[in-house]
């Protein structure tokens, strides 16, 4: 099939990746390929996936990410949201234009034009996937009257839970959970006695950060941190002091590339996820699994649908930092392998892609 990716715009689909919705962008433009498919990957200036045409969009640098720890309230307009909203209207029209190059258009934007503006596309099937749960009413109410109306675009998300909040405005045509490449993932069958806890992920609020670095003091162990700064104000005001206080008991690598990422977990003694949010997914701690590191995560969105409790690691209930705490112990119980094989039945890249090529082929037949 011939496909036309659409990426987020707020930043470059480059290593290392901001987040997981990036780095699933990429995985998939290479599977796609691999499997003989014809893939166009349409992304802000700058990225970069080996193997993957690009097309370039020069998007200006009013354009940022969206900060999604506050509220699930209506963001304001500014001159970035216009700006990207006329760049996807431009990106979906012209590809209105060249609907005889493409059989489908997948979108994996999580902004508000990118699903108002791709209905201009008639004559191509389009699907979105959605890698943030219903947190944004303006997206919940368009895909409602979208829905309401019988448009005929396709919705993937990436759990059930995910898909649960949205009820209220519409129904998925598809879960597909993200997959990770077990060929790529390095399995280690042991650690150090010393080896140390990790915390993974972008420095904001809402992935729990502070709180990773409370149940290591809690349980006497050294934290390593490997994630960029999403959240400026957020890593000066709460995260740079407890840093500081924390001396060498707690390290911030910065952002990592996979490569390196993937070696550090192996040699961790569990990842930490205490999320302040509902994920929808959890790319990082089936990573760790994959490695053969279990996870300690707060019982919160898709993380009971990734996490065998007891199993690959355990489940507390959010905010609980002291019950984590008490848990570190118990993660060399946890047999590393029993974490490989987990990721192995569940979440491999393989599965992923056959159920992404399955939907292809279903919206192309109606």
């Amino acid at each position: 099939m011939r496909i036309a990716l659409v990426a987020p715009l707020v930043t470059p689909i480059a290593q290392p990746y901001v987040g997981g919705a990036q780095a699933l962008v990429a995985a998939l433009a290479q599977g796609l390929i691999q499997h003989q498919h014809s893939v166009t990957l349409f992304a802000r200036q700058g990225s970069f996936v080996p193997g993957v045409p690009i097309e370039e969009i020069v998007v200006p640098e009013n354009v940022r990410p969206s900060s999604f720890s506050g509220p699930a309230l209506e963001r304001p307009t500014d001159p970035g949201f216009f700006a990207q909203a006329n760049l996807f209207l431009k990106l979906f029209l012209e590809l209105q234009q060249r609907q005889s190059e493409f059989d489908i258009v997948h979108v994996h934007a999580f902004d508000w034009p990118a699903f108002a503006c791709s209905t201009v596309l008639q004559q191509l099937p389009v699907v979105h996937t959605l890698h943030l749960h219903a947190i944004s009413p303006e997206i919940n109410d368009v895909l409602r009257v979208l829905h309401q109306q019988g448009h005929p675009l396709k919705l993937i998300t990436v759990s059930q839970a995910c898909a649960r909040t949205y009820a209220a405005w519409t129904p998925f045509d598809y879960i597909i959970y993200n997959g990770v490449n077990l060929d790529e993932i390095p399995f280690a069958p042991s650690i150090p006695d010393d080896a140390p806890l990790l915390f993974a992920g972008r420095i904001a609020p809402e992935k729990g950060v502070e709180e990773a670095i409370e149940i290591a003091e809690r349980a006497g162990q050294q934290l390593l941190i490997a994630g960029g700064i999403y959240d400026q104000i957020y890593y000066e005001e709460r995260i740079q002091p407890r840093l500081q206080q924390a001396g060498s008991r707690v390290t911030h690598l910065g952002l990592l590339t996979h490569t390196d990422l993937w070696q550090l977990m192996g040699r961790v003694r569990g990842l930490l996820c205490p999320i302040a949010w509902d994920e929808p997914f959890g790319l990082t701690p089936v990573e760790a699994m994959a490695t053969g590191t279990p996870v300690i995560a707060f019982r919160r969105g898709a993380m009971d649908e990734i996490i065998r409790h007891g199993v690959t690691g355990f489940l507390v209930e959010p905010g609980d930092c002291a019950q984590a705490a008490a848990l570190v112990d118990r993660l060399v119980e946890l047999p590393r392998t029993q974490c490989r094989a987990h990721v192995e039945r569940n979440f491999s890249f393989s599965h992923m892609l056959d159920e992404y090529e399955r939907a292809y082929v279903d919206m192309s037949n109606k």
